[in-house]
């Protein structure tokens, strides 16, 4: 019976806690679990985009919609904008659109993502980036986005919703949004697991000792 209760002592501490602390800040994927069996976080893949005290906000960056942008903006040149289609953000302020862009020398008042990645809702940036005729492995554009209220996300992972995976740009702009999360789902990137263990505890190892 030693060797049972030394084994679940070693499973326990090797597993997450639920009261585990996770790392929800910008520049993170939050990779949807199984538990997220409906609605739009349903196998998605959330790039955060701030994560502070006044709440969260985010993009899914594996939902493409097939949308082509000269729909959504007709003012746009119809040949620049061509080349784009939108991708689903998220249900949050479906009429807005929010921009994920790559630049060694961004315009100022956006904001900073990670390492050369930035994000915007400006038309007027949109419009410059259209004009340099960005391609799509170098500028997303999403119809909506993820939101969550203060304190509402931290809750979630302590739930066991989400993992948290370390972002890169090569998946967001390169990868196949319809293969993005079985890949991040398996990845070794995982920051951190937030699920509840469902292993056995010392304490009901030592109770169900003779």
């Amino acid at each position: 019976m030693r060797v049972f209760v030394a084994a679940s002592l070693a499973l326990t501490l090797g597993a997450p806690s639920a009261s585990q602390k996770v790392p929800p800040t910008k520049g993170v994927f939050l990779v949807a679990k199984p538990s997220i069996s409906r609605g739009p976080f349903h196998k998605s893949v959330v790039l955060l985009l701030s994560h502070g005290e006044g709440g969260t906000l985010g993009v899914i960056v594996n939902r493409a919609t097939g949308i082509p942008l000269s729909e959504a903006l007709p003012e746009l040149d119809a040949g620049a904008a061509a080349a784009h289609a939108l991708h689903f953000g998220g249900p949050v302020a479906l009429e807005g659109l929010i921009f994920l862009f790559r630049s060694d020398e961004p315009p100022e008042g956006v904001d900073g993502v990670m390492g050369n990645v930035y994000f915007s809702s400006n038309p007027e940036v949109l419009d410059a980036l259209i004009e340099e005729e960005r391609g799509p492995e170098e500028l997303r554009l999403y119809l909506g986005h993820s939101g969550w209220a203060p304190r509402q996300l931290d809750n979630e992972l302590l739930r066991g919703d989400w993992d948290v995976v370390r972002a890169d740009a090569f998946t967001v702009f390169r990868k196949k949004p319809e293969t993005m999360w079985d890949e991040l789902a398996k990845s070794q990137r995982v920051i951190a697991r937030s699920s509840t263990p469902s292993r056995p505890s010392l304490r009901n190892a030592r109770a169900e000792a003779p």
